[in-house]
């Protein structure tokens, strides 16, 4: 049974001319063909749905945005973090400093993690199974440079960077990709993550998966007295 909101929705709907029904369709990007009783239909539907306009959605992941920017750079004990591009020298090459990362850190991060992953416009968590794949990236020597830096001896988190090659030879030759990640010194748990991709505020482009390899072979090589092929020259 309908409710008495519904009722007086549908009576508002009635009264609409076609102009002004499409332009309902369009404020949150549907389609705006058909006749009049289509157009109705569609318009109580998303109604149900409780669609938003387009122009809320942009202003909301705005909103979201900011936030998040701040809460990467920021800890969980409320220590500011210089963006991992504002700072110029004492980028280390060794890397023993470097956290213990494993596979099941990469994996909690780029499956499990919900701050890197939700959306205003997407209630759901998104996981990025997908990038597991990028492993073949780290494997064929896309990953190089790759640089520690301690941000301050008394903070509880580190960067680490590298260049990343991009997946796709193109005739304008790309530079390569500025790839980072944020980890805890003691526990190694990505704090936050980025990249200069178009893909790289996802937190979790390819480019961010493969250092994430990287920093698994790292650790593992650590602990077998061997050096990562990371230390190499590409």
């Amino acid at each position: 049974m309908a409710t008495n909101n519904e009722v007086e929705c549908d009576i508002v709907f009635e009264r609409l001319s076609v102009r002004e029904l499409r332009l309902y369709l369009k404020d949150r990007g549907e389609n705006v063909s058909g006749n009049r009783p289509e157009l109705i239909k569609r318009a109580r539907g998303l109604l149900k749905l409780g669609k938003r306009t387009l122009k809320e959605i942009e202003i909301s992941d705005n909103v979201d945005h900011d936030v998040r920017q701040c809460q990467l750079f920021t800890t969980p004990l409320g220590e500011k973090l210089p963006t991992p591009s504002d700072i110029k020298e004492c980028w280390d090459e060794n890397l023993d400093k470097v956290p213990n990362f494993r596979k099941e850190d990469l994996y909690n991060y780029l499956v499990l993690s919900k701050s890197r992953t939700h959306h205003s416009h997407d209630k759901e968590n998104r996981n990025a199974k997908r990038q597991l794949k990028a492993a073949v990236f780290y494997e064929d020597r896309h990953v190089h440079s790759v640089r520690y830096h301690q941000i301050t001896p008394e903070c509880s988190h580190c960067y680490v960077r590298a260049k990343v090659i991009p997946s796709l030879p193109t005739d304008n030759k790309k530079k390569d990709y500025d790839a980072w990640v944020c980890l805890a010194k003691m526990s190694g748990m990505v704090h936050a993550a980025g990249c200069n991709c178009t893909a790289g505020e996802g937190e979790s482009c390819n480019h961010v998966a493969a250092l994430l390899y990287a920093l698994v072979d790292i650790t593992d090589k650590r602990k077998d007295g061997t050096g990562a092929s990371t230390s190499k020259p590409c």
